[in-house]
């Protein structure tokens, strides 16, 4: 069976049964789909499956029209995190079945999948992989250039350091795939329609509540926009932002070739930015090329099965390196180049989930290539999203909201996109940076800090310190001890024994203020912030499963006001929530974090450095722990914040953003004395990593219920008002969570941790590193891991560390010790979180 979908499928699968065009087009469903490709008709099937009545799929085409028909139709059963291993290996799973179930061949080929290292940083990668995969369930060997050569006689073993074989992996026809998938959910009760384009998104008040088509407006409960590169302007329709951008993405096929049988394994040589695959005697080469070329929608056709020119040049590189390392492939040539559209996201993870600003809205797109791969895991979770009201696995990576709202402009995702689609293959290096569509967005201290030999790196679009002097980030990136190591230490040590100095500004920071503020706040938080004016408190907010949406500090800044700082990544999604509670009530939510920059000063002398710069009472009287006031500073006035994010003395000061450079020249110069140290991002993180405090997105998630992350202490049942979220943790035992939170240090000096690395007791995994940093003070690693409690009865660990435990690190068991309690200083300051 050839490769490329037959493009008329549809009516072959379904003849007469479905129904074209506007005729008997309902007026109302409970939810509609958009779009018909594999992840449209994924998620329309497990909504059916899950109990979801009137399910309405549309395809503007026919289905697969889009990007599904051009698809390589590679599947694997491992990922690089256990989450998208999750959704990735359900997926291999449901294939196995999907032909028994719909009665139609997809021509699922289960010859594995083979990746080839050529540098050492690419086996430290592999390696990694390896572990995750394994701890996963899935098989997973890290092989010698030898089997290779016998895994793939047709390929040439020379340059090849070591590979990655999974035996399970493999291909199937993607075309029929999709069909096989849209058949099953056709029958489950699911009504599909061709050739009806949605035009735009209806809502109200904040509310999804229908699509216009050609053929008239539809009401609708919910909307899923599965519409591929189509999506995000669709999207925009009802005023939400979807960070997506085509690019022109390329495979050839060659002539026949002896030796090409379909139990070849899928060939990745991602060094050199290509796989290989079989297809009925001859070999798939398809590219993810460094450089790629981005592709505005408005040159896309609209009418299906998009292509594009022929382009052998730009496709040269990649070409030549396949035919060195697979010379067969040389004399044999090729009978077919095929160019087609796919979407890509500015971090190459895709977009999933409710959006931000228009409730009931979900979203399923942007898959940069994986939609084959993730497709049935992706409409599982959905499913289970849309019906539970919240995501349920580990959805950081891949939530919609993750995403700043200027990285939805189209100029921005054009730069970035030329990068991201050869991201797929390039090293997923830990602290990757990528170096296209940068300086978009700056702090306030931006050039100060330049100055001051700051290494930049980016989140959401926004530009910080990582840290200062030294190598730039793309000389320093390693899986072992990184290029950076020493300038971290030095700022790490500067924050425990002296004084630094660190720009915060990209921290959200939301003021809520008008006579309901106080309700709305603590309707969105746990924590009971009925408190006296400038009283700082650390909170969550919760979903309504009672999952960690977010976290960070409610100040009261008066009876009426509140100021709400949020993680830098979260200010999507911080905007979204608090925005959603406050419709229909007397609180205005004001986005203010642009206007205000936050300045940390912390260490043991942060005190002594503000009593040389402002003329005010720095005592613990004046200011106790946790708690704001106005103070003079330089020459202006700030917001003073006694809190720590280091776990020492410390203070975030917020003067307004035409003051900041003041301010900071001023704590620099008189700091100077003090041996003050400017120190980046990468020094906060270890420094909060020895204290064991929470970083969102890894540590804590949706996922996560507050005693199990261990932060039952933000928990106030009993407050006036409840708190969202509320009567889903009143139902929880807080002494049975479904997992512990404990804290790892590893006994080997050198060893780094990445993430998701399994702890073991015995040579039995008992749990999984959920973040992990290497602490300066300590002189080793150190991470915090979540555990099983039926498998370790934390109470009974020592409190400074119990032996016994081992981490799994590229295949290698490393002695470790864990500890009920952080390893520095537990009587020290509590963190922010």
């Amino acid at each position: 069976m050839d490769r490329l979908v037959d493009r008329s499928l549809s009516a072959a699968v379904f003849a007469a049964e479905l129904p074209t065009g506007g005729e008997g087009l309902p007026t109302r469903v409970g939810t509609i789909v958009v779009g018909g490709g594999i992840v449209g008709a994924s998620i329309a099937l497990h909504l059916a499956e899950a109990g979801v009545d009137d399910v309405l799929l549309l395809e503007r085409g026919v289905l697969t029209s889009g990007t599904t028909w051009h698809a390589a139709g590679l599947v694997a059963g491992a990922r690089g995190s256990r989450a998208m291993t999750g959704l990735s290996s359900y997926g291999l799973a449901f294939y196995g079945e999907l032909e028994s179930r719909s009665g139609l061949d997809v021509s699922l080929t289960r010859s594995g999948s083979l990746s080839i290292a050529r540098q050492p940083g690419r086996v430290d990668e592999l390696a990694y992989a390896r572990d995750v995969a394994v701890r996963s369930g899935i098989e997973a060997h890290l092989v010698d250039a030898d089997a290779v050569a016998r895994l793939w006689p047709l390929a040439s073993p020379e340059g090849v350091l070591a590979a990655l074989h999974f035996p399970n992996d493999g291909y199937l026809n993607p075309g029929w795939a999709a069909l096989a998938i849209a058949k099953l959910a056709h029958e489950a009760g699911v009504s599909i329609r061709e050739g009806v384009a949605v035009t735009a998104i209806t809502h109200e008040h904040g509310r999804a509540t229908g699509v216009v088509t050609a053929h008239g407006t539809i009401v609708a409960d919910r909307v899923v926009v599965a519409g591929g590169l189509w999506s995000r302007d669709l999207a925009r329709t009802a005023g939400a932002s979807l960070p997506l951008y085509a690019a022109e993405h390329v495979h050839v096929r060659s002539n026949p070739l002896d030796g090409v049988v379909p139990t070849l394994p899928v060939l990745r040589d991602v060094d050199h930015s290509y796989y290989i695959r079989p297809e009925a005697g001859r070999l798939l080469v398809g590219a993810f090329e460094p450089q790629g070329i981005p592709r505005a929608v408005e040159t896309i056709s609209t009418e299906g099965f998009a292509t594009f020119p022929d382009d052998w040049p730009h496709f040269a590189p990649v070409r030549t390196a396949a035919e060195r390392a697979v010379p067969a492939l040389s004399p044999a040539g090729y009978d077919r180049f095929l160019t087609a559209p796919e979407s890509f996201t500015p971090d190459t993870a895709f977009l999933l989930g409710e959006t931000a600003e228009v409730e009931n809205l979900f979203v399923a797109a942007g898959l940069n290539s994986q939609g084959i791969i993730y497709g049935p895991g992706i409409g599982r979770e959905l499913a289970r999203w849309i019906v539970a009201g919240s995501p349920q696995f580990d959805s950081a990576s891949v939530d919609v909201r993750r995403f700043s709202r200027h990285q939805s402009n189209r100029h921005y995702l054009h730069a970035r996109t030329v990068e991201s689609l050869g991201r797929l293959y390039a090293m997923h290096w830990p602290g990757y940076q990528s170096p296209t569509a940068r300086d978009v967005r700056r702090t306030p201290l931006h050039a100060r800090l330049a100055e001051l030999g700051a290494r930049f790196g980016e989140v959401n679009g926004g530009e910080r310190a990582l840290w200062y002097g030294g190598p730039t980030p793309e000389k320093s990136y390693s899986y072992r001890r990184p290029g950076s190591f020493d300038q971290v230490a030095a700022e790490h040590r500067a924050a425990r024994e002296g004084v630094a100095l660190f720009d915060l500004s990209p921290f959200t920071k939301v003021e809520i203020a008008g006579p309901d503020a106080l309700a709305l706040v603590q309707r969105a938080v746990t924590s009971d912030v009925d408190t006296p004016v400038g009283q700082a408190v650390y909170t969550l907010f919760l979903n309504r499963n009672g999952g960690i949406e977010l976290d960070g500090t409610v100040t009261r800044l008066a009876a009426d006001r509140f100021l709400i700082v949020t993680p830098s990544f979260s200010h999507h999604a911080t905007l979204g929530l608090l925005r959603r509670l406050a419709r229909g009530t007397a609180a205005v939510v004001t986005d203010v974090t642009a206007a205000f920059a936050t300045i940390g000063v912390m260490g043991p002398s942060s005190r002594e450095l503000l009593q040389r710069v402002s003329p005010d009472d720095w005592s613990d009287a004046a200011q106790p722990y946790q708690t704001g006031r106005e103070v003079e500073v330089a020459d202006g006035f700030a917001y003073s914040l006694r809190i720590s994010f280091v776990g020492e003395l410390g203070y975030e000061l917020y003067p307004s953003a035409d003051l900041a450079v003041n301010v900071l020249d001023a704590l620099w110069e008189a700091g100077q004395e003090l041996g003050v140290r400017m120190a980046g991002y990468q020094a906060l993180d270890t420094l909060r990593s020895e204290k064991g405090y929470r970083h969102l997105g890894h540590d804590i998630g949706p996922a996560d219920d507050p005693y199990a992350a261990g932060l039952g202490f933000t928990v106030a049942l009993d407050k006036p008002g409840g708190f969202v979220g509320r009567d889903a943790l009143a139902a929880l035992d807080p002494r049975a969570p479904k997992h512990r939170t404990v804290y790892v240090a590893l006994d080997d000096p050198e060893m780094m941790l990445v993430h998701d690395e399994a702890l073991l007791r015995d040579g039995v995994e008992v749990g999984r590193l959920t973040s992990g940093a290497y602490g300066h003070t300590l002189g080793r690693s150190v991470g915090i891991a979540i555990v099983d409690p039926a498998l370790v009865d934390v109470a009974t660990l020592e409190p400074d560390g119990s032996p016994g435990f081992a981490v799994e690190c590229r295949g290698i068991a490393v002695p470790a010790t864990v500890s009920r309690r952080p390893f520095y200083d537990p009587r020290g300051e509590r963190l922010r979180g």
